[in-house]
């Protein structure tokens, strides 16, 4: 089996999964979408927290699945940085945070490495600014952009995925970075919203 055609069944193959997680949550959870969003789009972090934790041991998971998909995506993940630091404590609100973060980084460079290859080529091919972006990318300037506290995680993603950067130093760049930025972030929000109260 050739790349192309790991390619073309990659596509559907994870397409579907993202699917089903999401009709999952649904059918378990059905007015966990519209919650999170009025909570979110209000800025409400004190109602997002109670709303996290009303699901006891699950709230844990379902913290780093909504980082990671943020992640993925290209969402903001900053309220549910902080709900982390609020809800668990600065030390676990960290390392849940960090997972999530990590996890949605590595597996959306997978998806765009892999699954878009060939409209990432052709895209480098006709840019010359992504060109010389390909031959300047390396373990440094990934752990520079991943260590910035709220960078978008999806461009710096999307640029390493376009690159020749390998799979391997991409993922220890991106372990190493996000933690720098996770810990201020978690412990900036933490310091925020303990001082408004």
């Amino acid at each position: 089996m050739n790349r192309s055609m790991i390619a073309n069944l990659m596509k559907p193959l994870t397409l579907g999964l993202i699917v089903a997680v999401f009709l999952a949550i649904h059918w378990a959870i059905p007015s966990f979408y519209s919650t999170l969003w009025q909570l979110t789009v209000s800025h409400d972090v004190q109602g997002l927290t109670s709303y996290i934790s009303s699901f006891g041991s699950v709230a844990v998971v379902l913290m780093i699945l909504l980082i990671v998909l943020t992640n993925m995506t290209g969402l903001p993940s900053v309220q549910f940085v902080t709900v982390n630091g609020i809800l668990f404590g600065l030390l676990p609100g960290i390392i849940i945070s960090w997972a999530g973060q990590v996890i949605g980084n590595i597996l959306a460079f997978i998806i765009l490495r892999y699954v878009f290859r060939r409209k990432a080529q052709s895209l480098v091919e006709k840019s010359r600014w992504l060109a010389k972006v390909n031959r300047s990318v390396d373990f440094k300037l990934i752990f520079f952009f991943r260590s910035i506290p709220y960078s978008p995680n999806f461009v710096v993603t999307a640029l390493c995925a376009l690159s020749r950067v390998g799979f391997a130093e991409h993922a220890a760049a991106t372990l190493a970075g996000k933690f720098l930025a996770v810990c201020l972030e978690v412990w900036l929000g933490y310091d925020l919203i303990h001082f408004s109260l």
